[in-house]
């Protein structure tokens, strides 16, 4: 399934946009948007979401595959 937000937003925009809309939840807002990319199998967008929960809770990634 093609990609709906990787490539479509940088990253810095989406944190901002979620911490905007979700104040002290946007961790966890942004967790279910990595889950549901994930069990959707929409893999670029998983990795999208799952790297703005990193640093969000401030977890280093390095370039490789989580």
């Amino acid at each position: 399934m093609k990609s709906i937000f990787a490539g479509n937003f940088d990253q810095q925009s989406a944190i901002g946009a979620a911490v905007e809309l979700y104040g002290v939840d946007a961790t966890t807002a942004v967790a279910h948007c990595a889950l549901e990319a994930y069990f959707d199998r929409r893999g670029a967008d998983h990795e999208f979401w799952f790297r703005i929960f990193a640093h969000l809770k401030g977890i280093p990634l390095s370039d490789s595959k989580h």
